[in-house]
C-alpha cells in the first residue's frame, strides 16, 4: 500500500492534503501532533508508534523523527518507502521576531525536519518532498496528471531552498552575536511576488526577502520603485525634525525640515519641481491630511511615511495609481551587498552622518551655529546622493544638487545652476561634498557664488591648496575623515 509521511509544525491547509492522499489509497503516518490535528478534521493517521518508532523522553525530547527505522523508509531503493513526506519546520524566525533569545530560542532550530525533507530530496526518484503549503494543489493537480521527472525536480528545488533559506536565518542569528563578516554568504529570502519587469521593460525580475514593504493603497511596487524607496527612507531617516525628501532616480532632488511636513514638503518641492515631477516623496513624521493634499496635487509615484491621520489615506487615493507606503515596519541591514560579474560585495552600511563635534576647523573663520547645522543638513544628504556628489543648503533646504559627474566641479556647477534656474540666491548657503575636492577651482567657484561655509572629506594631495582658497576666499572650511562615495 502507498504510504505518506506527514509532520507539520504549520497545519495550514493540511487537512486537505492529507485528505487527498487518504482518497487516493494513502496509508498516512503522522508525527504526535500532526496525527492529533488530522484525527480531529476526521481524517485517519497513524502514529510512528505504530511502526515501532518510540523517540519519547530521548534527549529531553528533543528527538522525535531521528530514527533509522523512518529514514529507512523514506531513503530505501528497494521495497516499501513514502513515496510522499510532507514536512515544514519549527518557526525560529517567527520566535525570533517575537523577541524570543537564546537559550530558549535554540529549542526553535529544526533537526528532525530538515533531516526528512533532504532524504526525500536524495531519494526523489522514489520520494516527493512537499514543504509549502501554498504547493499542496499544484501537487493534487500534477498527481491527476502523472508526476513526470520535471515536477519531481520543482519539488526537491523548492525543498532544498526552503531548507537553505530557513539555514540562512539561523547562521546570520549566530554570526550578529559574533560580529564578525560571514565567512560563506549566503543570499537568502523567499520569493514574493514576480515584478512586472526589472529596471528596463526587456528584464524580468523578480522581489524576494523575508516580510516586505506594507503597502497600504496603490499598484503593485516596480524595481525601480524600490530602489527609489530605500534611497529616500534612509535618507529621511537622518533627521529628527519635520523633514521632507524627494528622490529620483534613486538621488535625492529636493530635501527639506520645517515646522510642520506641509513646510517641509512646500520647501523641498520649490527646490526642485522640475525633478519632482514622479518622483517619491518621503516624510519622517505622521502625514496629515493639509500636507496630503498638497502631494496629490503634485503627480508622485509613492508617498512613504511612518504613520497617517486618520484620512490622509482617503485624501492620498485621490491620486490615482499613487502608491502609499507605510514605512513604520521596514527593517534596515547593518549590511549591504552587490554583484560584480558573477562575485559578490558586501560591506557594512554607511554609519550615522558623523556630527560637527568631530569635524576640523581649518581655516581662520569659524561657521556661524546656523551654518554649522546647515553643514551638518547638507552632509546627511549628500551621503545619499550619487557620486561625485555637491549638496547646496541653506536653512536646512536644499537650494541645488548635483550628482553622478566624473568631475567634481562640474557636480557644483551642475548644483549652483539648478539653484538659479529656480530663482534660488546661494549667497550665504553652506555646501557639503562626498569626497574630497583635488583641486582648488570648486573653492574659487563657490566663492563666486557666495558660498559662506563648506565641510568635505580630506585626504587629497592638495588639501593644503584647497585650504588656503578657502582662506582667501573668507569660506570657513571643515574637514572630516569620513567619506561618503554612493557609486
Amino acid at each position: 500500500m502507498k504510504k505518506a509521511l506527514i509532520s507539520v509544525f504549520n497545519k495550514e491547509k493540511i487537512e486537505t492534503l492529507a485528505g487527498f492522499l487518504s482518497e487516493k489509497g494513502f496509508e498516512i503516518y503522522a508525527t504526535k501532533g500532526t496525527k492529533k490535528y488530522l484525527t480531529e478534521k476526521g481524517i485517519e493517521a497513524f502514529g510512528l508508534e505504530e511502526m515501532g518508532i518510540d523517540t519519547e523522553g530521548i534527549a529531553g525530547g528533543r528527538i522525535k523523527t531521528m530514527h533509522p527505522l523512518l529514514l529507512e523508509k523514506i531513503l530505501s531503493k528497494e521495497g516499501d518507502v513514502f513515496e510522499v513526506v510532507v514536512c515544514n519546520l519549527y518557526p525560529f524566525e517567527e520566535k525570533l521576531r517575537e523577541g524570543i533569545n537564546e537559550p530558549e530560542i535554540y529549542e526553535y532550530i529544526d533537526i528532525g525536519g530538515v533531516t526528512l525533507i533532504r532524504a526525500a530530496c536524495k531519494n526523489i526518484e522514489r520520494t516527493l518532498p512537499i514543504v509549502d503549503p501554498d504547493d499542496y494543489d499544484l501537487f493534487k493537480e500534477k498527481y491527476e496528471k502523472g508526476l513526470n521527472k520535471k515536477d519531481r525536480f520543482y519539488f526537491a528545488a523548492k525543498a532544498f531552498e526552503y531548507v537553505t533559506f530557513y539555514d540562512a536565518i539561523i547562521s546570520d542569528f549566530f554570526r550578529k552575536k559574533s560580529g564578525d563578516f560571514p565567512f560563506y554568504f549566503n543570499i537568502s529570502g523567499k520569493k514574493i511576488f514576480d515584478l512586472r519587469y526589472g529596471e528596463n521593460p526587456q528584464q524580468k525580475a523578480v522581489v524576494y526577502g523575508r516580510k516586505f514593504i506594507e503597502s497600504l493603497y496603490g499598484k503593485k511596487l516596480s524595481y525601480n520603485n524600490l530602489l527609489d524607496i530605500e534611497s529616500a527612507f534612509l535618507c529621511v531617516s537622518e533627521f529628527e525634525e519635520p523633514t521632507c525628501v524627494i528622490i529620483k532616480h534613486t538621488s535625492p532632488c529636493g530635501v527639506a525640515s520645517g515646522e510642520t511636513l506641509e513646510e517641509a514638503f512646500e520647501r523641498a518641492f520649490l527646490s526642485d519641481p522640475e525633478s519632482a515631477f514622479g518622483g517619491i516623496v518621503a516624510f519622517n513624521k505622521t502625514l496629515d491630511d493639509r500636507t496630503a493634499e498638497r502631494v496629490v496635487s503634485n503627480f508622485f509615484e509613492v508617498v512613504i511615511a511612518p504613520d497617517f491621520e486618520e484620512n490622509t489615506v482617503e485624501i492620498l487615493k485621490k491620486r490615482k495609481n499613487l502608491r502609499i507606503i507605510n514605512s513604520s515596519d521596514i527593517h534596515v541591514s547593518d549590511y549591504e551587498f552587490r554583484s560584480v560579474f558573477d562575485f559578490i560585495l558586501f560591506q557594512e552600511r554607511m554609519r550615522e552622518t558623523i556630527s560637527p563635534s568631530e569635524w576640523e576647523l581649518k581655516t581662520t573663520k569659524e561657521a556661524s551655529s546656523a551654518e554649522i547645522e546647515d553643514l551638518y543638513f547638507a552632509l546627511k544628504v549628500v551621503k545619499y546622493v550619487k557620486s561625485n556628489a555637491i549638496c547646496i543648503v541653506k536653512a536646512k533646504r536644499t537650494l541645488g544638487i548635483g550628482s553622478g559627474q566624473p568631475s567634481r566641479i562640474r557636480a557644483l556647477e551642475i548644483a549652483i545652476d539648478k539653484a538659479k534656474s529656480f530663482g534660488l540666491s546661494t549667497v550665504g548657503a553652506v555646501l557639503a561634498s562626498d569626497a574630497f575636492f583635488p583641486f582648488r577651482d570648486s573653492i574659487d567657484k563657490a566663492a563666486q557664488e557666495g558660498i559662506s561655509a563648506i565641510v568635505t572629506p580630506g585626504g587629497s594631495i592638495r588639501d593644503e591648496e584647497v585650504i588656503k582658497a578657502a582662506e582667501e576666499n573668507g569660506i570657513s572650511l571643515y574637514l572630516i575623515k569620513e567619506r561618503y562615495f554612493r557609486h
